[in-house]
């Protein structure tokens, strides 16, 4: 019998390679399974009150306006065990973030949220806003805000040589008022979690790594807070760029002043141009008439073409018809138009742009344009909350004078924030952190939280696209998948 040699090692690693090249590998794909929404308390039920904390004290700025505030979303009938405190975006104000805050206190045992308002806030001409929400008169606001604009009847903005002091209202300032915040949240609750939405999740982020305490005793903002939640946003997207600067000229006028246009008083230290105080007075007045007669037509002034008043704002809120479907909701359709096309989207968003259109007047055999709420499952944003959201008797959705000194000190910061007296390196900074990004918002994809993740290498990390959301789906989706997740997170994570 003839003894059969052993395979050469070559020859062995051949066979399985040869083997193995014929078996199938794998790609399964789980689908994210969000956990059911389960509400202890209806929504519309959560309390809130509007609080002033002393803020930081500017040395240019005078003391009525060294504050900041929030609202605070709250059931009198739970014991508080975490605050969530909440940065809004850029122009954002405290009730931008209302269906969302609602869902989650109403929604998760002991949960407090409370939203920021900055102290540019404090700027706004809202006394006719107020009486016109007290008295159920939204007339009064469209005769001040749209009619009389700019007129000694109306609103006028604050010019901007009457608010020097909000020059030196950079990031410093602002860290600084969050601050304070927090330690307030701290007397409330055992745990603190900060969260951001847009660029106030950068906000939140620097934060993190900000000295708070002193050059000889430093203490750095992750040492107050439990975990970070980021909303849509984040440092490498929507702030830190590592740019020297973000000015903009034309000729000898400057638009948008850079850091020393600023310190020497040149330029406005808010917009002057475009997203201007005026035109977000407009916005609340508009969300007023929704919010108090949807169906009745609207006075004029904000179309060119007979429609309700709950049309002519989601003509200027839905994603189908805005100029940039980031920015938009999901929260309907037009009823009764005739459509054209929207150019400025598809230059804008690209093949996302293509579905969009725009409304150039009233159907044929129709009197009227109207709205529909249409497929909620697409639609995924309330109307109705939505045009709430806009205004409060004591603060609003937006931020009518956002301080153009916060936006140039982000911008000129990188992530890893090395080597910077201000901050530890974000490679200190080991708070658990969840991340929401938008998929037809502004993080799209988790490669968007990519830098970030890198520059806090060996932190608790959690990422997840929520793949049809809008920018501002993400704070105002009706039943938000958001709150089941962060109320899982939260027990594995916040103890």
């Amino acid at each position: 019998m003839t003894k059969r040699r052993p395979l050469p090692l070559l020859s062995l690693l051949l066979l399985c390679l040869s083997i193995s090249s014929c078996l199938p590998i794998p790609n399964v794909k789980l689908e994210l399974d969000v956990p059911p929404l389960i509400y202890r308390i209806p929504p519309a039920s959560v309390r809130t009150v509007y609080v002033t904390v002393p803020g930081y004290r500017e040395a240019h700025t005078p003391e009525a306006f060294n504050q900041t505030y929030y609202l605070r979303y709250f059931d009198p009938s739970q014991v508080t065990d975490t605050v969530l405190v909440v940065m809004p975006g850029i122009f954002g104000g405290a009730s931008s973030i209302d269906p969302l805050a609602r869902q989650f206190v109403a929604a998760i045992d002991g949960l407090e949220v409370w939203v920021i308002d900055r102290r540019a806030n404090a700027l706004e001409d809202r006394q006719v806003m107020t009486q016109a929400l007290t008295l159920n008169q939204p007339e009064l606001a469209y005769e001040y805000y749209v009619q009389n604009l700019n007129t000694p009847e109306g609103f006028n903005r604050i010019p901007a040589e009457e608010v020097p002091f909000m020059r030196y209202w950079g990031l410093d300032v602002h860290l600084k008022d969050l601050h304070r915040v927090i330690e307030q949240a701290h007397t409330r609750a055992p745990h603190v979690v900060l969260g951001g939405h847009s660029l106030g999740a950068s906000i939140a982020g620097f934060y993190a790594a900000y000295n708070v305490g002193t050059a000889d005793t430093p203490r750095y903002g992750h040492e107050y807070i439990d975990g970070l939640l980021l909303l849509d946003g984040v440092l490498g997207r929507t702030g830190g760029y590592q740019r020297d600067d973000i000015g903009l000229s034309i000729g000898p006028v400057s638009l948008i002043p850079n850091s020393q246009e600023l310190e020497s008083g040149q330029g406005s230290p808010y917009l002057q141009f475009g997203l201007t105080p005026g035109y977000y007075a407009r916005e609340e007045t508009m969300a007023l008439l929704a919010r108090l007669r949807p169906e009745e037509l609207s006075p004029g002034g904000f179309v060119r073409f007979p429609a309700t008043n709950m049309a002519v704002f989601g003509l200027s809120n839905d994603d189908q018809y805005v100029s940039a479907t980031v920015f938009g909701v999901s929260m309907g359709d037009a009823v009764d138009a005739d459509f054209g096309g929207n150019l400025t989207a598809v230059l804008i968003d690209g093949w996302a742009g293509v579905y969009s259109r725009s409304v150039v007047g009233v159907a044929k055999d129709a009197e009227v344009v109207g709205w529909t709420e249409g497929n909620i499952a697409r639609e995924v944003t309330d109307p109705f909350a939505y045009a709430r959201s806009y205004s409060y008797v004591t603060t609003n959705r937006s931020e009518w004078y956002f301080p153009i000194r916060l936006l140039v000190d982000i911008s000129v910061l990188d992530i890893s924030l090395s080597d910077n007296p201000m901050f530890t390196a974000n490679s200190n900074v080991t708070t658990p952190t969840l991340a929401f990004g938008a998929g037809r918002g502004l993080v799209q994809n988790l490669q968007g939280f990519s830098s970030y993740a890198n520059a806090r290498i060996g932190s608790s990390f959690t990422s997840i696209i929520l793949p049809d959301y809008t920018h501002l789906d993400i704070t105002s989706a009706r039943d938000n998948p958001v709150v089941p997740v962060f109320a899982r997170w939260k027990r594995n994570v916040i103890h």
